[in-house]
């Protein structure tokens, strides 16, 4: 009788003991999954190259800083850097993959052969205007796993395009004939090789290099007019002819570091996901107000000339550089990606928001 007392004792103590380490693991287990809960707001260092002063950064960066402070209800506080600052724009990548910042306002040209899907939007049809270049991109990022494969070493808050890069130099460019042997600054391969098809030399260099070179003449432009840079910057003084046409788009994330990403709590991540079309919008609605509002800006500060080819003349352009297109499909299609594909339903929709250059009016 003590031994059958003896033996439930035992049971009983045994089954205790199997309750309290399973319920050990599940607490241990659902620690491990879900961040800590922060005690007061996350502050998050935020990189970029672009300025604190002009319209990028009232009618874009701030209002952009000030809803995700507002929407996270004060649980997020962004700590943002300007003016490269804590990072210039060839090493905006690495800091933002590494952890030495949080945030970084990344753009991809100057991280070559990393995104190739994503040069996409350096392929402008010059006689239209595409108005909703960021949605463009991101209609094409959702679409394509490849893509955002590309992307999948940080957590994207904002996948987005400029606007509006047009020739700007110390030379007037009307025609193609103006165009051949000038020698224009570099910025990426497949930008390269469209001008080089409309005659220009290219002269591949660094972003921090730009500015000397112009200034003393080693180049005499380049597609370097989008207007923000032209009056925030200055280059309007000594840049004094825009030929106003779309000769590339550059694409531009807002990343979040993954392993910061992951440290967030599950409602913060929500609210900043949930911000992502809201802040295309606003990065598209921001490059074309500014093509109006600058270009009187800089006509008045700088005595700027700006040309619109007509009709016939564009199409000059495009038939020497439609070959470029297909060679990017096929450079896409050999590296095992959906080239022809993405060109097609790029050239769709760019099409589909876009208006005629004859028919934009300043």
């Amino acid at each position: 009788m003590k031994k059958q007392k003896r033996s439930q004792l035992l049971n009983l103590f045994m089954s205790l003991g199997m309750i309290i380490i399973v319920i050990s693991t599940v607490m241990v287990t659902a620690c491990a999954e879900e961040p800590a809960q922060p005690t007061g707001p996350v502050t998050l260092i935020f990189s970029t190259h672009e300025s604190n002063a002009g319209i990028y950064y009232a009618k874009f960066w701030k209002p952009w800083i000030d809803e995700v402070e507002k929407r996270t209800d004060g649980k997020v506080k962004i700590e943002a850097h300007f003016n490269g600052e804590l990072a210039g724009p060839p090493d905006a990548w690495d800091v933002l993959v590494n952890g030495t910042v949080d945030i970084s306002n990344v753009h991809l040209q100057n991280v070559p052969g990393k995104f190739p899907m994503a040069d996409i939007v350096s392929f402008t049809s010059y006689d239209l205007v595409n108005q909703r270049p960021g949605y463009v991109l991101n209609e094409l990022y959702n679409k394509y796993p490849e893509m955002q494969k590309e992307l999948a070493d940080c957590h994207v808050l904002m996948l987005a395009s400029t606007y509006w890069t047009s020739y700007a130099g110390s030379k007037k460019v009307t025609k193609l004939e103006d165009m051949k042997g000038m020698k224009a600054v570099g910025v990426g391969a497949w930008p390269n090789k469209r001008a080089e098809k409309l005659g220009f030399v290219p002269v591949s260099m660094g972003p921090m290099d730009i500015l000397p070179s112009l200034q003393s003449g080693v180049v005499d432009g380049g597609p370097l007019g989008t207007l923000l840079i032209l009056l925030d910057f200055g280059w309007g003084e000594f840049l004094p002819y825009c030929t106003h046409v779309r000769q590339e788009c550059i694409p531009l994330i807002i990343g979040m570091n993954n392993a910061k990403w992951n440290s967030l709590p599950k409602d913060v991540q929500k609210t900043l996901d949930g911000m992502r079309e809201w802040t295309v919008d606003l990065h598209d609605k921001m490059w074309v107000d500014a093509e109006h509002e600058l270009m009187p800006q800089l006509i008045e500060k700088y005595q700027m000339d700006f040309y619109t080819p007509p009709a016939e003349e564009l199409a000059r352009w495009t038939a020497l550089d439609q070959p470029v297109w297909d060679e990017f499909a096929a450079y896409l299609n050999a590296k095992g990606l959906p080239g022809t594909k993405l060109m097609a339903d790029y050239r769709e929709l760019e099409k589909k928001h876009s208006i005629k250059l004859t028919d934009w009016k300043p």
